[in-house]
């Protein structure tokens, strides 16, 4: 990382960003191309700090060959992200610049084949994007005909960095 003053070094902070984050862009590589697509996610955090981030998509496609083909991945998102000035002037265009919480990370793709391993990666997204389990259930329920067609992905992360640049008061 060039800009070490903006690097992010404690694991629990770069967790805190990828909890505020809704969407990651997940690269690839697909027929020796670069290609990036952005997909919801959930994730899990081991008792051994090993992050596991889950998506979903139809069970074919490119991005689902691509991964298959080469499961290495890199994944971005950000956080809370603006662009303005920190200047009362702000007619100079030098002294804008962009204001963020990053999270990038590195891994390989794996596709969860069983009911119950593509159940709990499907959970992870479910809870990530606010839903709530209805009163009375323990479980989040799913159509068992669509969850057998639907493809669950889960990067088992090898090295995740953060970086941010906040606006100073």
């Amino acid at each position: 990382m060039r800009r070490k003053d903006r690097a992010i070094t404690d694991f629990d902070e770069i967790i805190s960003i990828l909890e505020r984050c809704k969407v990651i862009h997940l690269a690839m590589i697909s027929d020796g191309a670069p290609y990036s697509v952005p997909v919801n996610f959930g994730y899990l955090v081991t008792e051994q700090k090993k992050v596991l981030i889950f998506f979903h998509g139809a069970g074919e496609g490119k991005k689902v060959s691509a991964l298959k083909t080469n499961p290495k991945v890199s994944f971005s998102c950000v956080a809370d992200a603006y662009v303005d000035s920190n200047y009362a002037d702000k007619s100079v265009a030098c002294r804008w610049t962009c204001y963020y919480e990053s999270v990038i990370g590195f891994g390989k793709v794996r596709f969860l084949e069983k009911l119950e391993e593509k159940t709990i990666g499907l959970d992870r997204i479910m809870l990530h994007n606010g839903y709530k389990i209805p009163a009375g259930l323990k479980n989040i329920m799913y159509n068992t005909m669509k969850l057998a067609h639907t493809s669950v992905g889960v990067i088992e992360v090898d090295e995740i960095t953060g970086k941010r640049n906040k606006k100073r008061v």
